[in-house]
């Protein structure tokens, strides 16, 4: 309406007391139909990945995509109808990883609701074997000067690790056809997967899917400058800043469409690692894990042969239940881990069995090869240490033989309590014993006494307990006391 006069004024002519009304008129306008809307609100989400891709890496990546993804669906809700609104930059220094991590992660950001950027730095870092996947996978693929990457080959970890070819046998060779080589047909089987995964991704996103291959076929590894001319990547940024400049305008391809970028002002939110998200990331290192493991083992076992001790054993099983969880995520060789537990078992049989030292030197022996074993499963990025291993099991071996050399000297040692201690011990007639009736005092205490062989026993004399029938003592003589 207020529009409506001043635009019937503007036309009328013009006198002091029109104008007096038309600035009252405008004095009445709503602020915001005289200015500029305030810009719509942006957000660039932020997490660093750095490390072998694991299970914490995965859960890390999980939690920014959900948090950007909540960001966006909360705006829409507030009107704001902006698809460039938010976005993820995910940081990335790995040399590789797990494939069922570097698996779920891929789903995650091709399944995102907001383009994910994925940024290979600092210079210096590094983006190889499931780093691959995961940038080919990103919206858009960027790498910071003097970074590398490539070397994508998938390498299967077996139950029992990684196996030495036969004299003169070629490793290189893919059969065509599947045939009757199981291992062959596995490893073809998990070479064309890898390939046909990483050239998929790369042709979503117009990257250069040769490329991709090569990295699996050849294991080829390039730097960030011949990344760039390959085509393999999209950006080329010495930072973050320079990174954002470089994209703003650019056109993604998302799952349901395309997102146009436009990240100019928007709000950087961090996203740090939880507390579960640092304890699995710790614990998910192989050597640690196998720590933890010994521990636990360790810990039970002086709780078994020391009951009550409590400490040991509580200790004991949260060591050993971080140790399996992080020994879960990683390639493990489950013979090896059954060696030592059949080792540990021998160390307590010791206690119970005599073996003249046989069940010890089979315990020591068995921990030892399991532990061989141990650090043989695994790979480059996730494997146990040699020295870790011999170490810690050496330890664990002395710390076992020291209880198992102190529970068999508590088992040779006189009894102190119980029942055992009173038959050890003698006392004194305090009221004449005899067949039916008679007290004595022994150990302290004072006992309904009997005589063994129906004879009596004068008062004062030394007696000794034979058996026992409830609260009864039956007792002989140990020295009579002569009355007068």
């Amino acid at each position: 309406m207020n529009r409506f006069l001043i635009a019937r004024l503007s036309f009328a002519p013009l006198s002091p007391a029109r104008l007096l009304l038309a600035a009252l008129l405008l004095a009445l306008l709503p602020v915001g139909t005289m200015a500029e809307q305030p810009a719509a609100e942006k957000y660039l989400y932020r997490v660093s990945i750095k490390g072998a891709i694991t299970p914490a890496t995965m859960g890390t990546l999980r939690r920014a995509v959900e948090k950007a993804n909540e960001k966006a669906t909360e705006l829409r809700v507030a009107g704001n109808n902006d698809p460039s609104a938010v976005a993820l930059l995910v940081t990335l220094d790995t040399p590789g990883g797990l494939m069922a991590s570097m698996d779920e992660m891929i789903r995650d950001i091709i399944n995102s609701k907001v383009p994910v950027i994925t940024y290979v730095s600092p210079p210096g870092a590094s983006c190889g074997s499931a780093g691959v996947y995961i940038l080919m996978a990103s919206h858009v693929a960027a790498m910071a000067p003097a970074t590398n990457i490539g070397s994508a080959t998938p390498v299967q970890m077996s139950p029992g690790g990684q196996e030495k070819p036969a004299p003169g046998e070629k490793t290189d060779r893919i059969p065509e056809e599947a045939g009757a080589d199981d291992a062959l047909n596995m490893k073809r089987k998990l070479l064309h997967h890898a390939i046909a995964q990483i050239r998929g991704l790369a042709e979503f996103h117009g990257r250069n899917a040769s490329f991709a291959e090569s990295t699996i076929t050849r294991a080829e590894n390039v730097t960030s400058t011949e990344a760039l001319r390959l085509r393999a990547i999209d950006v080329l940024a010495i930072s973050e800043t320079e990174l954002l400049q470089q994209i703003e305008g650019r056109t993604v391809r998302m799952t349901d469409g395309t997102i146009t970028l436009s990240l100019k002002e928007a709000t950087v939110v961090d996203v740090e690692d939880d507390f579960r998200d640092r304890l699995l990331l710790l614990i998910a290192d192989p050597n640690l894990a196998y720590i933890l493991m010994m521990i636990g083992i360790v810990g039970i076992m002086a709780e078994i042969q020391y009951p009550g001790s409590i400490f040991p054993g509580v200790i004991g099983s949260i060591c050993l239940i971080l140790g399996l969880y992080a020994m879960q995520t990683l390639p493990v060789n489950w013979a090896g881990f059954g060696l030592i537990l059949l080792g540990f078992l021998f160390f307590i049989l010791e206690v119970k069995i005599i073996s003249y030292g046989m069940l010890s030197i089979a315990g020591a022996i068995s921990i030892l090869l399991g532990s061989i074993l141990m650090a043989k499963s695994g790979d480059d990025v996730a494997s146990v240490s040699l020295m870790t291993a011999l170490t810690t099991s050496g330890l664990a071996m002395l710390v076992s033989l020291f209880l198992v050399y102190k529970a068999a000297q508590a088992m040779r040692r006189t009894p102190v309590s119980g029942e055992e201690a009173l038959f050890q011990e003698t006392g004194k007639v305090i009221h004449e014993v005899r067949e039916n009736d008679g007290r004595i005092f022994i150990h302290g205490e004072y006992w309904n006494a009997r005589s063994e062989d129906g004879s009596v026993i004068a008062v004062g004399s030394t007696i000794r307990p034979v058996r026992r029938d409830g609260m009864l003592l039956f007792v002989k003589v140990i020295t009579e006391e002569k009355n007068g």
